[in-house]
């Protein structure tokens, strides 16, 4: 017979949806007495039912001068982007220009973008108690808001202050959502014939932070947790949209 830590050891990505949404099932079971790992999950993923992972056929063939996000290893790999120019801008304010930030890539993801403190403009950065969230490759995060006194992007950039051993490369570096979204104060002058919405509080979606990399502007990582940007030089299909929570 196959001893038991083999056969686990044989189990494939077909096994996982089936093996996570018990170890779900038996978590909220003992609710409220302890927090299970889903509940940090991201939802939008979950939508749409299970989607297996794509086949080979499925997967957009790099061209020249591409990668395909399926050749990215997981667990990831964060490799410096030398010489790559990286700009993030909430409006017409330049929060971040480097040409020194970090690639990190992983299975099914586009880049995660991580760029040095000493490039960012860190007094538009205020730290956010809001989330905290835990990557198993990766530790602990915390969150900030990014905010130039005329727009306020919620929880829009993270770090890892103690990042794993593995990723001790992104220690002192900051990522950021792109197209997260701002959060507008209504302010207390509001005119008489608009009162009702005094003290409220405006979104608007898919406004926020912009970023470019050597000129290009990135599009954002489908979904509502994770923070790849998509350019040119990548291609898919990428994880983030409705059923690819186990891709």
């Amino acid at each position: 017979s196959v001893p038991p830590f083999e056969r686990v050891g044989q189990m494939t990505h077909r096994h996982l949806p089936l093996l996570l949404l018990a170890t779900e099932a038996i978590a909220s079971a003992f609710k409220p007495h302890c927090m299970s790992i889903f509940d940090q999950f991201p939802k939008h993923m979950s939508s749409g039912g299970f989607r297996p992972r794509p086949s080979k056929e499925e997967m957009v063939k790099p061209k020249k001068g591409q990668e395909s996000v399926w050749s990215f290893p997981r667990p990831p790999v964060c490799k410096e982007a030398k010489g790559r120019k990286v700009v993030v801008k909430i409006g017409d304010n330049v929060v971040a220009e480097t040409t020194r930030a970090y690639r990190m890539m992983e299975t099914s993801h586009p880049p995660t973008w991580y760029i040095p403190k000493e490039d960012i403009n860190m007094k538009l950065l205020k730290p956010s108690n809001a989330l905290k969230t835990t990557c198993e490759f990766k530790g602990q995060a915390l969150y900030y808001d990014v905010d130039d006194g005329k727009s306020k992007a919620k929880m829009t950039c993270w770090e890892y202050p103690i990042p794993s051993d593995d990723q001790k490369i992104i220690k002192g570096s900051i990522a950021f959502y792109i197209n997260r979204g701002v959060i507008i104060d209504i302010k207390s002058e509001t005119s008489d014939d608009q009162k009702i919405i005094k003290g409220s509080i405006a979104f608007y979606i898919n406004r926020g932070l912009d970023a470019w990399v050597d000129g290009e502007k990135a599009k954002p990582q489908e979904g509502d947790f994770y923070g790849g940007w998509i350019t040119k030089d990548v291609v898919g299909p990428f994880k983030g949209s409705p059923g690819t929570r186990f891709w």
